[in-house]
């Protein structure tokens, strides 16, 4: 129950360490207070009886001739007064230290579910199993931890109160305590198992569950809103979400029915219990064992000492559920990558002198059956543009994907100036590499940073980020936005602009002009973008990228031709390397695609 302990309490104090410990003095010395009033009740009844008839209860003090209140019953009501408000001041005192410790603790883990998915591998955001954990430990991790850690610090402070108690209750009969703690057991037993129940049931619920947050997200998203109306996909989809939700509640309420039961025989067990021990002290008040006093004394004692032990068990018994909860977080904590960087890696040379060189490379999916990528071998010189092409999934944008490293090869072997790719650090090594694949990100964020993240160390420098856009045409775009470079793009947040797909190519080719990189990877640059912005942006296209390495993928053929050389695959493996005459001349597969193509674009004129 406890094994998740040690490491979640340094969570917290890595997060706000005295924050912690005051939270736990503030928690361990309010836990006395009501010990206090107990004791200070006792005495002002007793005082009371004796001024009133001292005599018929054996005191021996003197009545009070005086109508006032006598000193001593003066003193002990003001130090109740006095033990009231310590308490209120305790109390809401470890209300604002609480608020602020869980603020903190939030932040804190949520930045470190954060960074442990930056730390992982691109493979593990392509299973279905990684979200599932990853939904998990977004659930448990901001919360959980936090309240295992309090919960412990209320036991404490329950057992701190407790102990107080039991000190009272020593000259008792100690045949009441067992009464008491056995009558509470049952509490115990019933918060253990239910506890242990709700958890598996919402980490069974979770696959489901996220299936009805997707349908949700479907319902709610930009992306998705027009083809859900032009489907009439909506009342569909909100039955799904709603047969899901309907499904989990049904769960939740056929166990809530069975807990209730259960804690209504506990509740009689504790009854029964306590009223025992009420009647006991009762007999002895009347056969002249104990005083009034004594009697508001056990009476009050016995009935937190009761609340205590169930509290304590349940305390117990919250722990260990919020122990599971927090294992989901550890879970996704304890996720490590196979692609990292060596230790002690080589800088990537610059400039690039050899170039590249890709050995009979090989390259198989986790849990695919067939490889991706069948005995690859390619040499790019440094300054060379190679064109890739192919029919979809014969492996173009894998292969780039190796060269960046998001995934480690099978066989085989990738080097840069004859270095491993596995020796560079992977800061280093993307750094060099500048990116824009088809599926590019369109950040809900200003025109600045969707291009400045192509090179985050100078994002600042505003006249390299006006000279990438310069170089992909798109400054014209961002001159017609309300607010220019700092007008935010996409309708999710205020004042947003939404652009066409060309417009957003363009914006894409800005960013991965930023990248002062060697190597420049452009996946369908042109996808989305006009014939003649397509037709200005090849003017360029070669000043852009001199100097540098350049792969570039397309299915268009006016794209193609003016790579140096165009690489051909098919079902994973190179079929022609050559330039765009040479590959003409030797009428093979590139030959017939360009043909094709080229009859489609005739076809289309007539």
């Amino acid at each position: 129950m406890l094994g998740h302990t040690p490491r979640l309490a340094r969570l917290v104090w890595q997060a706000a360490p005295g924050w912690l410990l005051l939270n736990l003095a503030l928690t361990l010395i309010a836990a006395l207070i009501p010990v206090g009033q107990l004791y200070v009740s006792k005495l002002i009844v007793d005082q009371v009886v004796s001024v009133l008839s001292p005599t018929s209860i054996g005191l021996s003090a003197e009545p009070s001739a005086e109508l006032g209140l006598p000193p001593a019953l003066v003193g002990l009501v003001g130090l109740g007064l006095t033990l009231m408000v310590l308490q209120e001041v305790f109390q809401q005192s470890n209300v604002y230290v609480s608020q602020v410790l869980g603020d903190r603790f939030s932040l804190h883990a949520n930045e470190i579910l954060l960074e442990q998915s930056i730390r992982l591998d691109l493979i593990h955001f392509e299973s279905s199993e990684f979200y599932d954990a990853l939904n998990r430990a977004q659930q448990s991790g901001s919360q959980y931890p936090l309240r295992v850690l309090n919960n412990l610090t209320r036991l404490g402070g329950q057992m701190v109160r407790f102990l107080g108690l039991l000190a009272l209750l020593l000259r008792f009969n100690s045949l009441v305590m067992g009464l008491l703690l056995v009558s509470s057991l049952p509490a115990f037993w019933v918060g253990v198992r239910y506890s242990n129940r709700r958890f598996w049931m919402r980490r069974f619920q979770t696959p489901e569950k996220r299936l009805s947050d997707y349908f949700g997200k479907i319902l709610t998203e930009q992306d998705y809103v027009k083809e859900v109306r032009l489907f009439n996909l909506g009342q569909y989809l909100v039955a799904q979400y709603r047969r899901i939700r309907s499904q989990f509640n049904q769960e939740s309420r056929r166990l809530a029915a069975q807990q209730a039961q259960a804690q209504f025989g506990i509740g009689l067990i504790s009854a029964f219990g306590f009223y025992s021990a009420y009647g006991i002290v009762l007999w002895q008040t009347l056969q002249g064992d104990i005083t009034i006093g004594d009697l508001t004394l056990y009476v009050g004692a016995f009935q937190q000492a009761q609340s205590s032990i169930q509290t304590i068990l349940l305390s117990i018994a919250t722990v260990y559920e919020f122990n599971l909860y927090v294992s989901q977080f550890f879970e996704f904590l304890s996720l490590t990558p196979k692609v990292v960087s060596p230790a002690n890696p080589i800088h990537f040379p610059t400039p690039l002198k050899q170039g590249l060189v890709i050995d009979q490379v090989s390259f198989t999916y986790p849990g695919a059956k067939t490889p991706t990528l069948q005995n690859i071998s390619l040499t790019v010189k440094p300054n060379e543009c190679v064109a890739l092409v192919g029919v979809n999934g014969s492996g173009k944008t894998t292969l780039l994907k190796l060269l960046t490293r998001f995934y480690d090869i099978d066989t085989g072997r990738i080097t840069f100036d004859d270095i491993p790719l596995q020796s560079f650090d992977l800061t280093d090594l993307r750094l060099n590499i500048g990116v824009l694949f088809q599926d590019f990100v369109r950040y809900a964020l200003n025109v600045e940073d969707n291009i400045g993240f192509g090179n985050l160390p100078q994002r600042e420098d505003f006249s390299l980020v006006e000279r990438a856009a310069s170089d992909a045409g798109a400054t014209e775009i961002i001159e017609g936005l309300s607010a220019g470079y700092q007008t935010v793009l996409g309708k999710i947040f205020k004042e947003g602009a939404e652009l066409s797909g060309g417009q957003w190519q363009k914006i894409g080719l800005a960013r991965a002009f930023m990248s002062q990189a060697q190597i420049l990877i452009l996946d369908e640059p042109t996808a989305a973008v006009d014939a003649i912005a397509e037709h200005d942006l090849f003017q360029r296209f070669r000043q852009l990228t001199q100097g540098k390495m350049t792969f570039l993928v397309s299915h268009r053929f006016s794209t193609v031709r003016m790579a140096d050389r165009i690489v051909v695959m098919d079902q994973g493996r190179i079929v022609e390397v050559g330039s765009h005459a040479e590959l003409m001349a030797r009428e093979g597969r590139y030959a017939r695609m360009f043909r094709l193509q080229a009859e489609s674009y005739r076809m289309e004129e007539r």
